[in-house]
């Protein structure tokens, strides 16, 4: 039997923190929902804090920003966007 080489000590990798998260990572930091992150990054203020990084079709976040966000949420700074309401008005039937 061999055994298996590893150029980094795997548990070595557990006592460090990840240097960046998934968005549904992110959402379990915050205790929102991955919806609610992805509402964050469409606004201009609050994608300014997170600082999210695109690669491909993922999103990655700092876990060090998400805590700056969250200090900002607690401290009044910072809001919750409105969810976008939608553009098409509801018909109405004459009577």
């Amino acid at each position: 039997m061999s055994k298996t080489k590893f150029a980094v000590n795997p548990t070595d990798l557990l006592s460090h923190p990840p240097l960046l998260v998934d968005i549904r990572a992110a959402a379990a930091m915050l205790g929102i929902s991955v919806f609610a992150v992805r509402n964050l990054c469409w606004n201009a203020e609050t994608k300014r804090v997170l600082k999210p990084i695109r690669q491909g079709l993922k999103l990655l976040f700092s876990p060090a920003a998400l805590n700056d966000f969250a200090a900002k949420l607690v401290a009044g700074e910072l809001y919750f966007p409105a969810t976008p309401a939608k553009a098409r008005k509801r018909r109405t039937v004459a009577a």
